[in-house]
């Protein structure tokens, strides 16, 4: 019986296509990227707007079970958790830059952040709330577009920009270096 020499043909170009479409599948697409013009960002809702924060900043995400009131405390502290026998106060972001807020939901989450002020030698670790569970997401610095102008001149100075899904991105590191969050009993 002979083979014919159209069958092995047809096996190699088959593997040649293959490997072709392996290598493809390989690469980056063109439109990718370059890792430094790439930031990994935890979004999560409060009320019906999204938010964004570099994930470098969180340590910790948690659902909210528990908090204690604490008086004498701006309207944008919420209260306090215990965090592996750690206090910690939460704040709502929103309320903080100057916007009003919505009221919690049943279901809420905290993200522990951390900074650092230039005036202290520990850095500020804060919990910051969410009505949602929060997802990571890749975003391209050239996607970032510039805080729109409908947005007060006080809470643009913590927004590093918007995404085009209306995604506000929060220059977490310029809060948490914000000596408002700071409160000592002579502030009051």
């Amino acid at each position: 019986m002979k083979t014919s020499n159209h069958n092995s043909l047809d096996h190699m170009d088959i593997n040649a296509i293959l490997e072709s479409r392996a290598k493809k599948l390989a690469q980056l697409p063109k439109n990718e990227k370059d890792a430094d013009d790439i930031f990994h960002a935890l979004t999560f809702m409060i009320g019906e707007e999204r938010y964004a924060v570099d994930i470098k900043r969180v340590r910790e995400v948690h659902p909210l079970n528990r908090i204690s009131r604490v008086p004498c405390t701006p309207e944008f502290v919420i209260g306090a958790v215990n965090i592996r026998g750690h206090i910690y106060s939460v704040v709502d972001i929103v309320r903080f830059m100057g916007l009003s807020s919505s009221k919690l939901p049943e279901s809420v989450y905290i993200l522990l952040v951390q900074g650092n002020l230039s005036h202290e030698k520990e850095p500020l670790e804060t919990c910051i709330i969410s009505h949602n569970v929060p997802q990571v997401i890749r975003i391209a610095l050239n996607d970032i577009q510039p805080p729109s102008t409908t947005i007060s001149g006080e809470s643009q100075m913590y927004i590093r920009g918007v995404l085009d899904d209306m995604t506000i991105i929060l220059d977490l590191e310029r809060i948490l270096d914000d000596p408002k969050l700071i409160v000592d009993e002579e502030s009051m």
